[in-house]
């Protein structure tokens, strides 16, 4: 048995072991480098199933016992580079062990079909600003590029302070979800129904306001009708959830739902011990993107599915719009009485959406 051996390139690896994915798509690395092993004598270092992925462990000095673990693959980093919007998804969801007591933290995307991709996750004791400085350092070294990312989450405990520690320079959207929720608790609550819902709903105008103007009269309506709320929306960091006041792009993004998807995808691999759970995770990953890469190929259109729909929903509403072409780049669009610039080009609209 011998390393290095002149045969054992990546494409005779490809080669020969493509049969058998085909056959098993779950095929794992371990059994791939023991079959060679045994069939031809020669070894394969394990590291070179992925790489460009990054794993990262540390132990307990002390006890040796495992402390916490890393993993983001080079496929998953590459996709989110290529394939999603530069906005991840964070939360921490805990692990269903009786004996074990832990959390899986996770940085999830949406694909171009609005679907979950997940990017990078961690396996530690609990969701801590120590372990989220840990996870989002390990993520920011996996990326591929510097590009401005928007985060959103819930704002759990010490991923607050940690994102504008190692991501200074990027922007950290709050859920609207709870945001609403902490509103009921601390300020509509005291109200009767009626009132309550009239509350909510100025709320929801303003997260859901782009322009300044939107923003100006959902703030202005909500002053009429209570200062007292007016002046929680401006104590709680309302640049963080309304669209007008967000300094990044969250692409109409203001819940963190994607993130209890990927709780519920790793439903199963929560209650396994922890080196069962990432190859379960691993698994469903592999078995996901096989999934996908099947489907995409009896797509007919340019389009992904959901983006198709978008854009005949889109096509739908323009009907009554006069649009006047500029130079095949420019355009102006008139709805009613006002009158937008629209360029292709910065991808930008006078409107301000």
């Amino acid at each position: 048995m011998s390393d290095g051996h002149p045969r054992t390139s990546k494409k005779w690896v490809a080669n020969t072991v493509k049969g058998k994915l085909v056959d098993k798509p779950t095929y794992r690395a371990s059994e791939m480098m023991s079959d060679i092993r045994r069939e031809y004598g020669i070894c394969i270092p394990y590291h070179q199933s992925n790489p460009g992925s990054i794993l990262s462990l540390e132990v307990d000095p002390e006890t040796q016992r495992f402390k916490r673990i890393f993993i983001c693959f080079e496929a998953s980093a590459y996709g989110f580079e290529v394939g999603c919007r530069p906005m991840l998804f964070l939360d921490g969801t805990h692990i269903k062990q009786h004996r074990v007591q832990g959390v899986i933290l996770a940085a999830s995307a949406l694909n171009g079909n609005n679907e979950l991709f997940t990017v990078a996750y961690s396996i530690a004791d609990s969701k801590t600003y120590d372990n989220w400085v840990w996870f989002l350092q390990n993520l920011k070294n996996a990326l591929l590029s510097d590009r401005r990312i928007a985060f959103l989450s819930d704002r759990g405990r010490g991923l607050k302070e940690a994102i504008p520690d190692i991501f200074p320079n990027d922007h950290h959207g709050y859920c609207f979800q709870h945001i609403m929720q902490n509103f009921n608790d601390q300020c509509a609550g005291k109200y009767a129904a009626p009132f309550k819902k009239l509350l909510r709903n100025i709320l929801q105008r303003i997260a859901y306001a782009v322009t300044e103007q939107e923003y100006e009269d959902a703030m202005m309506a909500m002053e009429l009708n209570s200062a007292d709320a007016k002046e929680w929306v401006l104590r709680n960091d309302v640049e963080h959830w309304s669209h007008a006041r967000f300094p990044g792009q969250r692409f109409g993004e203001l819940y963190s739902n994607l993130t209890e998807s990927f709780n519920n995808w790793i439903h199963d691999a929560r209650s396994l011990p922890i080196l069962q759970m990432v190859d379960k995770i691993r698994v469903q990953m592999m078995e996901m993107a096989a999934k996908r890469k099947i489907d995409a190929a009896l797509w007919d259109k340019p389009y992904c599915p959901k983006v198709q729909k978008i854009i005949k929903k889109n096509l739908q509403e323009r009907r009554s719009l006069a649009i006047r072409h500029s130079d095949g780049i420019k355009f102006e669009v008139v709805e009613s009485m006002k009158t937008y610039a629209v360029d292709l080009h910065l991808q930008t609209c006078s409107c301000g959406h």
